[in-house]
Order: C-alpha cells, then structure tokens, then sequence
C-alpha cells in the first residue's frame, strides 16, 4: 500500500529499504555475535562507550522517525513543512533511520554492517535526491527556499532572525 504525501516516492523505494534493512541486520548479527569481526574484538574501543552510543543513536532516530511520520502524512495543505523535525533536517524520517542502524553498528563495533550501512546512506541520498526534484516541481520556489534553509542530512536549527 502506498503511503500518503505530498510529493512521489521512487517506486523501488519501499521495496529495496525493506531488503536493505534486512540485509543490514543480517550483516550485523552475523558479524557481531558469530565472526566478531568488530572493532571491540581487537580491543581499540570498549563496549562500555560503544553501547551507550549506539543507544542514543537508536533512540534518537526513533524521536526522528516518529515525530516525522506524523507530521509528514497529514499535511494535506501542499506547503513545505519547515517546523519540528524538518526544521533541522529535510529527511527527517530517513535521517532517522539512517540513525537507527548506525546505532546498531556503533553499539557492537561491527565493521561489515557499517559498510552495508554506507552503501544504504547512498541508496537513500539518492532516493531523497528522487523527491526533492518532485517537491521542486511541485512547490517551487518555496522548496527551494527550504533547501537553502535547512540541510540535507546534518542536523542544524537555524534560528529565524528578526528584521
């Protein structure tokens, strides 16, 4: 079932984030608890900075995707939303992700999902690169004034100076 929004979705989109996610955590089991190819097994970082940091990395791309999710897909007025969430980054939702799985990786040190997660952060620049050109298209000029706002990826909070 398609999702509800206001711009397209590359068709692939849906299906490829389920198999790369899968992958992703495949990769990630084996490496961490049978090969234990991680960093840790060579003794360069301990899992008692490691897991912390995975942990807030996990949760924060929870706060991300849930905050994103319910804003995203009530907007039935056809403007760009510029508050919450996508005040600090234009793909909220897939930054979140994005944050979720490094949190994985980071907590165990894993090595090889953290390369499946690289190739999975180009796969979904190049899907959220898909969308703004159809945002663009629809929204104009007032897209393109969001782009020049707020990043991409780096979470940044511009704050509105007054006149």
């Amino acid at each position: 079932m398609p999702r509800q929004g206001l711009g397209a979705e590359n068709p692939i989109n849906d299906r490829a984030q389920v198999v790369f996610v899968l992958v992703f955590l495949i990769i990630w089991g084996i490496d961490s608890f049978l090969l234990r190819f991680g960093l840790n097994q060579l003794g360069l970082i301990s899992l008692l900075v490691s897991v912390p940091i995975g942990v807030i990395s996990f949760i924060i791309g929870v706060y991300f995707v849930r905050k994103s999710e319910a804003v995203v897909f009530s907007n039935t007025e056809g403007k760009v939303i510029d508050t919450g969430v996508y005040g600090w980054v234009r793909h909220p939702m897939y930054f979140g992700e994005l944050l979720i799985l490094l949190g994985f990786s980071i907590a165990t040190l894993s090595i090889l999902s953290f390369v499946v997660w690289i190739v999975f952060f180009i796969f979904i620049d190049r899907m959220a690169s898909y969308e703004e050109k159809d945002l663009t298209r629809i929204l104009g000029q007032q897209y393109v004034d969001y782009q020049n706002k707020v990043h991409k990826w780096i979470p940044y909070k511009r704050y509105k100076q007054e006149k």
